[in-house]
């Protein structure tokens, strides 16, 4: 069940306890269910367990990259929170296919942290226009701050095709942050690609300082930007989620 996806794959600790788990994807809305666990046997993949959250349908994603992921139908709606956090960077966003997971927890340290990966069909063929994007986005319930986790190390910006892409791979448009760019599996390489996507960006790092004894909400979020056609996905290490335990 999702809640056993948050407290035994992600969370995992008799430390931390998580409160209000609720979720939404395409089988709420009579399309694609996008959220899953997954376990990788592939050794060029770098998480090897966790649960991912896609804008499709979690059973097409295994490797290798022998089909287009187009799941989602009409009816699936996007998330306004993820557009206004793509609109607060400048980036235009109508989104659609939408899968949201969210909780509240109480950290009893200021540590925060997990490791992600972003896959997606749109690399290579769209990457220049179709920003299928997501969020982290940490809300402080006493402040009523949110912060999105989720953007290109050392900086504010929102991690999306756009944001993360390599030229070599799609000549009409420049490299944007390609040190981040990990694989491209086009051509000759889609059958040993560990996933069904076109690529995906390295392993990275969420963080955030915490108060301690604190409320706080988090709300993971990926969507399609504008038609469901062309899949993205968010792989969550549960290796590595930690919320302070």
């Amino acid at each position: 069940t999702v809640p056993q996806l948050v407290s035994e794959i992600l969370i995992n600790s008799p430390c931390l306890q998580t409160t209000n788990i609720s979720w939404s994807t395409g089988s709420n809305f009579g399309s694609s269910n996008g959220i899953g666990y997954f376990e990788s046997t592939n050794p060029n993949f770098p998480i090897q367990k966790g649960v991912i959250l896609s804008t499709g349908n979690v059973s097409d994603a295994a490797g290798p990259n022998t089909t287009i992921q187009n799941g989602g139908n009409a009816g699936w709606p996007g998330d306004s929170d993820l557009e206004n956090t793509m609109a607060a960077a400048g980036i235009s966003f109508s989104s659609t296919n939408a899968t949201v997971l969210e909780f509240d927890f109480v950290p009893i340290s200021t540590n925060f942290s997990f490791d992600f990966l972003f896959a997606s069909e749109e690399y290579a063929n769209f990457q220049c226009l179709f920003s299928d994007a997501f969020a982290y986005l940490l809300t402080n319930t006493v402040t009523g701050v949110t912060t999105n986790l989720a953007v290109v190390p050392n900086t504010n910006t929102p991690i999306s095709v756009v944001t993360v892409r390599d030229r070599a791979y799609n000549s009409g448009c420049a490299s944007s942050n390609n040190l981040y760019f990990d694989n491209y599996y086009g051509g000759a390489l889609a059958h040993s690609a560990a996933t069904n996507f076109n690529g995906n960006t390295v392993k990275m790092t969420a963080s955030a300082v915490l108060t301690p004894n604190v409320k706080y909400h988090m709300k993971l979020v990926i969507a399609d930007r504008l038609n469901s056609g062309f899949d993205s996905a968010i792989f969550l290490s549960s290796q590595s989620f930690n919320l302070s335990q």
